[in-house]
């Protein structure tokens, strides 16, 4: 599938690729073996497990402190076995990044980095510059991989473009208190679990699967048109009750909310809902500040809330809210009503 003209493909440096543990590629191998299998008539190349070139490093460009995120080095013209039998052998691929601020689990062409906390000595203080910082404290990292099978520059696929060569992918470890325009949660908002259980926002954890709406219709947050999406009355007799995974949880401080139908919502107002305005039948994701008394909002179990209240509640103090990213599904329930992700990856807080 992948060999090309004059390619050198060797059954030992094939037995060394696979094996995750061999030295040497002089110990006897056989291609059934090396395959994982020693069925009569099952026809197996030595292409199957080559490749043409090593790729891009890709991932989120954006990892929220305390949390991880899984990055992937791909491959062009992989064979058949090549994702299989090489490309999930740890001791094929060095991960590393080039500072402190976060730690690396080798899962072969996958890597899972883990954020460490940040240190922010004056959040908190009391003085508002404190508590709007903007990601002062945002570490740049470079994270690496290579791809030489075994360690050895000798390798079975040591003809593919980039063989033993480090590809790179700049990444921003975000200093989650002081992000600008954050989109919250106002803090102890309860959360419906997807057990039927219940924890405060603060307390969510990530892995936690919280309740969320399985929407048909609705983009993906990485489409930027998502916020086009529009649903009649009549399509949102099919949304149901889903689940969705918490991947990201940060924690910022601002000096207003909105307060919705006396308590039923606290919420930032830049954080998108789904809304139904005044005297339409068309649901829409719309800002609380953009929002009338009239209109309506959507329940956990479909159903349409009318709003009654819309207040502004400001503080030079401030208030501790908490922003989370779910997935798959893009959406999650505030204390009452459905409300969409934020961020993107261009910018984790726009």
């Amino acid at each position: 599938m992948s060999t090309a003209s004059n390619q050198n493909l060797s059954l030992g440096k094939l037995g060394r690729a696979v094996s995750g543990s061999r030295s040497n590629y002089t110990t006897q191998t056989s291609l059934g073996q090396t395959a994982g299998t020693n069925a009569t008539n099952t026809n197996i190349k030595i292409s199957d497990f080559s490749i043409s070139s090593v790729d891009s490093l890709t991932g989120y460009a954006f990892l929220w402190e305390q949390t991880s995120e899984d990055y992937l080095l791909t491959f062009s013209n992989r064979g058949t076995r090549f994702d299989t039998k090489i490309a999930k052998v740890a001791g094929n691929f060095t991960w590393s990044i080039n500072a402190a601020g976060a730690a690396i689990t080798n899962n072969g062409a996958t890597g899972s980095v883990a954020a460490a906390a940040i240190s922010n000595a004056n959040t908190g203080t009391g003085d508002d510059s404190d508590f709007f910082a903007a990601g002062t404290n945002n570490l740049s990292r470079t994270l690496s991989v290579k791809f030489h099978e075994d360690g050895q520059s000798d390798g079975f696929n040591d003809h593919a473009t980039n063989y033993n060569t480090a590809r790179t992918k700049a990444i921003t470890i975000v200093d989650s208190y002081g992000g600008s325009n954050p989109s919250c949660l106002l803090e102890g908002t309860p959360i419906d679990m997807a057990d039927g259980t219940t924890k405060k926002v603060e307390d969510l954890i990530v892995g936690d699967w919280v309740m969320s709406m399985n929407m048909p219709g609705q983009l993906d947050e990485d489409n930027e048109d998502w916020r086009s999406c529009r649903f009649p009355d009549e399509k949102t007799e099919v949304f149901t009750q889903h689940s969705a995974s918490v991947q990201d949880i940060n924690f910022d401080y601002v000096q207003n909310y909105w307060n919705i139908n006396n308590g039923e919502e606290r919420i930032t107002g830049d954080h998108e809902m789904l809304y139904k305005p005044v005297g339409e039948d068309v649901w829409m994701w719309n800002l609380v500040p953009n929002m009338l008394v009239g209109g309506y909002l959507m329940d956990k179990n479909g159903n349409e809330v009318l709003i009654t209240q819309l207040e502004n509640v400001v503080s030079e103090e401030g208030f501790e809210v908490v922003q989370i990213d779910v997935e798959p599904l893009d959406v999650y329930f505030g204390q009452t009503f459905l409300v969409h992700n934020k961020g993107s990856d261009d910018d984790p807080f726009a």
